[in-house]
């Protein structure tokens, strides 16, 4: 059986017709979706408060946003992050399994067509339609461009107010993760190698060879790319790579015993990173020298940083640990498989697996300020 992230990398290639809609108020008596909640007083940490059904085929990160939780799946929903009510649904003409972006008061989404949408209501503000070949994908925001994802090996930018073309570039192999934007460089992770263009021109700047790994999305620090790596049907190497962001020359790369299937995540001077043999590991972001282990139960999957509490997730599991010391502090078996990047919400983390279920764990309280 191929991992958990390598099908979430597949799940892009699924499809799902439906009709462009809005179902405004649904409740959990009726429509394709149900929120089931659990009392909100007095829950321990790590208890499911509530779970919601998107019907997507990946495991997903919700974005938060003007007090709404977004879900992509086989629509896009708003909810509420109390209960998990939804709010509005929107139908999309593929199944919607990436991550909502934020752009002011609209809300960009792919799933077949690229849309945006009122924030607020659902209504579509702009829709660009799908190219032949495929649909949007993996979408990014920044200096009034989208950047998404246009079918299996195309990367498309159109303007963030009006849905306009302003570019496009091909790519070697399909998008695996939403493209970073750095001091007017795009980072994007693909299936064959991690590419940096010019955010202004689409016009390529450098490709860095992975060796046919997975990768995740690149966290950019100055002059340094961190990505993770796994193996691709026994092709490619385990890791966290450092890559230079000027030339894409590898500065160091530091092995793991499992796949690394999170971004590495920058602390100040800390660099956290999970792998999927169980380990959390703080890494020199300078060498790449592997300064602590810490083995857990389930990593690998997703790795989230709220208020000094560093989050990983695996197949199964939830875990929460100091950031300073990696010491575990609680954790969350809930009945999942394949879990993505948590979000840490209020008193509250929002958590999506493989088969597009979003619970809402009961976390640290917030003090009040």
């Amino acid at each position: 059986m191929s991992s958990p992230l390598v099908r979430r990398r597949q799940a892009l290639l699924g499809a799902l017709g439906a009709a462009g809609s809005v179902l405004v108020g649904c409740s959990n008596d009726g429509g394709p979706a149900r929120a089931k909640p659990s009392p909100q007083q007095s829950l321990p940490q790590g208890t499911v408060r509530w779970t919601f059904e998107s019907y997507g085929t990946a495991a997903v990160t919700p974005a938060f946003a003007h007090g709404k939780l977004f879900v992509g799946g086989a629509s896009v929903f708003a909810l509420d992050p109390g209960d998990g009510r939804v709010l509005w649904e929107r139908k999309t003409d593929d199944i919607a399994d990436c991550t909502p972006v934020i752009v002011g008061d609209a809300l960009i989404v792919t799933g077949g067509d690229l849309q945006a949408l009122d924030a607020q209501t659902g209504a579509v503000r702009w829709r660009r339609p799908a190219v032949s070949g495929g649909g949007f994908h993996h979408a990014s925001h920044a200096d009034g461009l989208v950047v998404a994802g246009s079918g299996p090996t195309e990367v498309r930018a159109v303007d963030a107010a009006t849905g306009e073309d302003r570019w496009h570039t091909p790519l070697g192999g399909h998008l695996l993760e939403p493209p970073r934007v750095a001091d007017g460089t795009i980072y994007l992770s693909c299936a064959d190698g991690l590419h940096a263009l010019d955010a202004s021109t689409g016009a390529r700047r450098w490709s860095a060879d992975t060796e046919g790994s997975l990768i995740t999305a690149a966290t950019i620090a100055g002059t340094q790319a961190f990505i993770g790596m796994a193996k691709s049907q026994s092709v490619g190497v385990l890791g966290v790579r450092a890559i230079d962001t000027a030339s894409g020359r590898t500065l160091w790369h530091a092995k793991t015993d499992g796949f690394v299937g999170a971004p590495p995540l920058l602390d100040g001077h800390t660099l956290h990173a999970t792998d999927a043999s169980g380990a959390v590991l703080v890494v020199d972001p300078l060498t790449g020298a592997i300064r602590t282990r810490t083995d857990i139960e389930d990593a690998g999957h997703g790795l989230a940083l709220d208020r000094g509490v560093l989050y990983t997730c695996g197949v199964n599991n939830l875990t929460a640990l100091n950031a300073a010391t990696h010491t575990p502090l609680w954790s969350s078996r809930p009945d999942a498989f394949g879990l993505n990047t948590a979000l840490p919400l209020q008193d509250t983390v929002i958590l999506g697996d493989d088969a597009g279920i979003i619970r809402a764990i009961a976390g640290p309280a917030r003090t009040p300020q």
